[in-house]
């Protein structure tokens, strides 16, 4: 049977979507419930599922349950390219520059329990357990400076009080860390909550600041499992 695509998003019904992709609509559902695919729900217990999401989680999961088919990518060569990396964490987006050849110039974070797992596992880092806030970076030099500033404060499941919250003042000690080190590119993430904090206005005065630093700035949420990377969303 030739099925119609009904919007030019190429959505259908979860047993049209069922036949064409040959896996049963419980499996779909399960997708869904995990996170995997967005049903796009048009009124109660009526949904319709994108066809490509669909096939992209199939040739992931095999059709399967329990089994995955993920890949580590890793470039085959060093890069020229250089990363500051601070609120490091244990290194989650360390890693990711890591595996594209980028070289750590250095990597801080405050928690020691992250340091130390950090350390552990890339013992040849340059990794300092140090507040931000009482930290020098001039003199360094590095093409990118990263940083996945505080997120509580802007958060859903937080009290969102924003730069009311001491942990969301620490973006301007970021913003000191790019002034100081002048580099090519910056990359900041954080939740999605930050996009309608105080209307709006929160993320105005971030993107303000770093456009006063001389850069263009693009923001955008993202599904971080498209990516392959176990996290259901990130801004």
């Amino acid at each position: 049977m030739k099925y119609k695509i009904p919007t030019k998003d190429n959505l259908y019904t979860i047993s049209e979507a069922s036949k064409i992709i040959n896996v049963p609509p419980g499996t779909i559902r399960a997708w869904e419930k995990k996170g995997l695919v967005k049903a796009n729900k048009l009124k109660p217990n009526f949904r319709l599922f994108n066809i490509n999401e669909l096939e992209r989680v199939l040739n992931k999961t095999n059709g399967k349950h329990g089994e995955n088919h993920y890949k580590i990518l890793k470039a085959k060569k060093k890069s020229n390219y250089s990363v500051i990396e601070l609120f490091a964490g244990a290194g989650g987006t360390a890693l990711g520059f890591d595996h594209a050849g980028l070289e750590h110039i250095l990597l801080s974070d405050i928690n020691k329990d992250s340091v130390s797992t950090l350390k552990k596992n890339k013992p040849k880092w340059n990794i300092l357990e140090e507040d931000i806030t009482k930290m020098d970076f001039k003199g360094l030099s590095a093409d990118i400076v990263s940083g996945g500033f505080p997120c509580q404060a802007f958060s859903y499941a937080g009290k969102k009080l924003g730069f009311e919250d001491a942990r969301g003042t620490l973006f301007f000690d970021f913003a000191r860390c790019i002034k100081e080190v002048k580099p090519k590119v910056i990359m900041g993430e954080n939740v999605r909550g930050l996009l309608k904090h105080d209307h709006g206005k929160t993320l105005q005065s971030i993107t303000s600041v770093l456009i006063d630093l001389g850069y263009n700035i693009a923001f955008k949420v993202l599904k971080a499992q498209y990516f392959d990377v176990p996290q259901k969303e990130s801004a």
